[in-house]
């Protein structure tokens, strides 16, 4: 477990329960310094109270001094102790809300009631382990209402679901099911597949969307090792030997897009960043494939 150092609580007082639920968020951050206090005003802004716990993970920048203005804990991990699993495994143990939710430093809620409208869910149905934004279903189709995942539907594509960059998570199911540390990437998808494995369901909400620009932010070749690395690491969780032809990303290029762009489809395809997607998916899934072989 990573040696750790926590700030005293600044902000939450006596956490105020909600109809029952209490709320935390876990943000991760490392040299998040030009974002981070917008992620954190986003959440002081929401309808209901939420207890802040920031895990940095060995900035350099200014991220820990905006971070210590705003969040209730601040935890800093060194770097070479991060993974995306551990530092919300760490995120989690300090936190005492029943219903966790993760954001990244990088993104801000696009509702004041993103985190009311999460707890509903929860709040309505206890088999509710975790909440996510989609505007598309697992088949590409608009999402015009929220959907309830269950197990084997939602896994039938991989690269479609939970997102720990805007999720929720019940508190008491993360005790049953935590984050897996060693998994390279994807430890959010992984760790659907186990929960709704057994028995728990998650909601994908259109209304829960949160933009996540920054996977394309930081260019061609960080998006290309990112999308290899989550490729590899989705193989790694799910033991399956996809073959991934060129003839898939070919037809993935012309026919495949994500929902909720209302650009023509040839103003699409011509994007730059998706064809860096579909390469970086069709190496990452031949690494699996190698893997798996060896």
């Amino acid at each position: 477990m990573a040696t750790v150092t926590a700030a005293p609580a600044r902000h939450m007082g006596e956490m105020v329960s909600v109809e029952g639920l209490r709320a935390s968020a876990i943000v991760r951050a490392k040299n998040e310094a030009l974002q981070i206090e917008r992620c954190l005003l986003g959440l002081r802004a929401q309808t209901v109270p939420v207890e802040i716990v920031v895990v940095d993970s060995g900035s350099t920048d200014a991220t820990v001094k905006l971070a210590a203005r705003h969040a209730d804990e601040l935890v800093r991990m060194k770097p070479d102790e991060f993974s995306f699993g551990r530092s919300l495994n760490v995120g989690a143990s300090i936190a005492s809300g029943d219903i966790h939710f993760a954001l990244s430093a990088h993104c801000v809620p696009e509702r004041d009631d993103w985190v009311a409208r999460a707890l509903t869910h929860h709040r309505e149905d206890s088999r509710v382990a975790g909440t996510f934004g989609a505007l598309g279903g697992p088949d590409g189709s608009p999402l015009a209402v929220p959907m309830k995942c269950y197990w084997p539907v939602a896994g039938e594509d991989p690269y479609w679901g939970f997102s720990n960059h805007a999720s929720s998570w019940r508190a008491s199911v993360w005790h049953r099911f935590r984050f897996d540390e060693e998994i390279e990437a994807c430890e959010d998808r992984e760790w659907s597949w186990r929960v709704m494995r057994a028995g728990y369901v998650l909601v994908a909400d259109p209304l829960l969307f949160v933009r996540a620009d920054h996977r394309r932010a930081a260019g061609f070749r960080a998006l290309f090792d990112r999308t290899r690395r989550e490729a590899r690491a989705l193989g790694s969780a799910d033991g399956l030997a996809r073959r991934y032809s060129i003839g898939d990303a070919a037809r993935d290029w012309w026919s495949t897009f994500p929902a909720g762009s209302e650009r023509p489809r040839h103003v699409r395809r011509m994007n730059p960043n998706r064809v860096i997607e579909i390469a970086g998916r069709w190496v990452g899934e031949r690494d699996r494939a190698r893997m798996l072989r060896e």
